[in-house]
């Protein structure tokens, strides 16, 4: 048992320090709207919700991919559902050039060069983690990435997508509560200890349409296994497609966040309306431009 006991002057110098320099504040997602609503922040445990298929995990990755290419830092990701993960750094030079990596589709990027090229961005930036079920438990997946943290000092953030494809301990209670409460405190414990932003994606309960046909706005109280996810977490936050349910292709998207902790340091709850646009696999405010400059790395320009 590791028990660690603390007085007001054990942590005096620290919070003098703090005192006279400032709390850390969260950093920023390199888009000042979001910025608003929740901004990057070590030793933080995010929840990430929405419902099946609406882009909770793509938001998520272009966040990490510009994060990991501004402030040369890296982040480590466990997704079952990307494996195997060809697909899931494939999906990143899509996003960084604009074009289509299929080259069945008209705006195929058919320039090997200009491929390698994107490749090269990211090559460093990302580790992919897999563990075979049924032994990719929370508790053993957090491991992994300890390990992997203490080995490489640059690790800016985690990533486990989504709950569901991880398994529960056999000795874990059937009641949704406790292990909600069992995963938000390794998941607190974890970003604390090893100085990381960890984010955990989950689904939403299945929803009832509105009279209109559509989904409600994801809700905090409503992620899948109740509402102990959002009480032990440090922020909520939501990817929605408001149209999905009757408009596949209806580009719109809203983000936003529905807890933030820490409001001074990190943001304050609200959400931002966006649209996602396919054939660059970016998204873009409402009038079409991309949520970030990717031009700036764009092949053949000098950064």
């Amino acid at each position: 048992m590791s028990v660690e006991i603390y007085t007001p002057e054990d942590c005096a110098p620290q919070m003098f320090e703090e005192y006279l320099n400032g709390k850390e504040k969260g950093t920023t997602t390199y888009n000042a709207e979001i910025d608003e609503f929740w901004k990057w922040r070590r030793q933080e445990f995010n929840v990430l919700t929405g419902y099946a298929n609406e882009g909770k995990s793509l938001f998520f990755k272009q966040l990490s991919m510009i994060k990991a290419l501004e402030e040369n830092v890296k982040f480590i990701c466990s997704s079952p559902e990307d494996y195997p993960p060809e697909e899931y750094f494939d999906d990143m030079i899509h996003t960084l050039s604009g074009k289509s990596t299929d080259k069945d589709r008209s705006n195929y990027l058919s320039n090997p060069d200009e491929y390698n090229y994107y490749l090269e961005l990211i090559k460093d930036k990302f580790i992919f983690v897999y563990i075979k079920p049924p032994d990719n438990t929370i508790k053993l997946t957090l491991k992994v990435f300890e390990e992997i943290i203490q080995k490489d000092g640059n690790i800016y953030g985690c990533l486990i997508d989504p709950l569901i494809k991880f398994s529960r301990p056999k000795d874990m209670s059937d009641r949704d509560d406790i292990y909600a409460s069992h995963i938000t405190t390794l998941g607190v414990d974890f970003a604390r200890r090893n100085n990381v932003s960890t984010t955990l994606v989950m689904h939403q309960l299945t929803p009832i349409m509105d009279s209109n046909g559509l989904y409600p706005k994801p809700n905090m109280y409503r992620v899948k296994g109740g509402g102990t996810w959002a009480d032990g977490c440090d922020n909520v936050l939501y990817v929605h497609r408001p149209n999905y349910s009757k408009d596949k292709v209806d580009p719109s998207v809203v983000f936003g966040s529905q807890k933030i902790k820490k409001q001074k340091l990190v943001g304050v709850p609200g959400d931002y309306a966006i649209k996602f646009n396919r054939q660059t696999n970016r998204f873009t405010d409402l009038e079409g431009k991309d949520l970030f400059n990717f031009e700036k790395y764009k092949y053949g320009k000098s950064n």
